[in-house]
C-alpha cells in the first residue's frame, strides 16, 4: 500500500502537467494496487483494467506501464513474503512434508514455473510464495514475470479494442471488483484488530 501511495504522489505533478498521461496514471496505481497484498482476492480485476485502458491508449504503451507497475509491486512482494514466509513462527509450516515437496518441485525448474504462471490461467500466487520461500534470485524472478506479463498484458489490451462490450459495462465491472477487495480487506482488518485486542485483554 504505501508502494502505491509512494508513486501516486510523484505522478501528482506530471498528471497536472500533461493531463492526457492522466490515464495512464491512473492505470498504473490501479495496477499497482491490485498487485499488493489483496491480489489473491482479485485474480481477473486487472484484465478488466486492462481492457478498458487498452481502448484510450496504445496496447504497447498499456503493456508497457502494467509491466513497469507489475514488476515494481513484484519487487516489493517478494521481501516482503520472504520475510513473512521465514518467521520463525512459520518454521513449521516450511518444514512439513507439503510444503517441503512443493518447494522441490518449484525448484526443478524456478524460471519455467514463474514464467508459465506469469501468462497463464494458472494462479501466480502460488509462485509469489514458492519464489521467496526457495531463495529463487530476484532478478530472475522479475525477467520471468516480465516475460510472461508482458505479451499477455499487449494482448489483453489489444483485445480490448475488439471487445463488443460497451466501455460503461467494463467499467463497472472493473470498480465492482476492486470495491470487493477493499471491503474484503476492511473486514479482513477489523477482524485481525479484534483478534488482536481479545489478545490483550484476555488473563494471562
Amino acid at each position: 500500500m504505501r508502494g502505491t501511495g509512494v508513486v501516486a504522489l510523484l505522478a501528482i505533478y506530471p498528471t497536472l502537467r500533461w493531463p492526457d498521461v492522466a490515464g495512464l496514471v491512473g492505470f498504473l496505481c490501479i495496477t499497482m494496487f491490485l498487485h499488493g497484498p489483496l491480489a489473491p482476492l482479485l485474480p481477473a480485476a486487472h484484465e478488466a483494467v486492462l481492457l478498458v485502458t487498452g481502448r484510450a491508449y496504445a496496447p504497447l504503451l498499456v503493456a508497457g506501464v502494467g509491466i513497469a507497475g507489475t514488476l515494481y509491486m513484484e519487487y516489493i512482494n517478494y521481501y516482503v513474503y520472504r520475510a513473512a514466509l521465514l518467521h520463525p513462527r512459520l518454521e513449521r509450516t516450511r518444514e512439513s512434508k507439503l510444503v517441503r515437496s512443493t518447494v522441490a518441485l518449484f525448484e526443478r525448474a524456478p524460471f519455467f514455473c514463474v514464467w508459465m504462471c506469469s501468462w497463464s490461467p494458472l494462479p501466480y500466487w502460488a509462485v509469489r510464495f514458492l519464489a521467496p520461500l526457495s531463495g529463487y534470485d530476484v532478478r530472475r524472478y522479475l525477467l520471468a514475470t516480465f516475460l510472461g506479463r508482458g505479451p499477455r498484458y499487449y494482448f489483453i489490451a489489444l483485445f480490448g479494442k475488439l471487445l463488443p462490450v460497451s466501455n460503461l459495462a467494463l467499467a463497472v465491472i472493473t470498480v465492482a471488483l476492486i470495491g470487493v477487495a477493499v471491503l474484503i480487506g476492511m473486514v479482513q482488518r477489523g477482524r485481525r484488530r479484534r483478534a488482536d485486542t481479545i489478545g490483550e485483554v484476555a488473563p494471562a
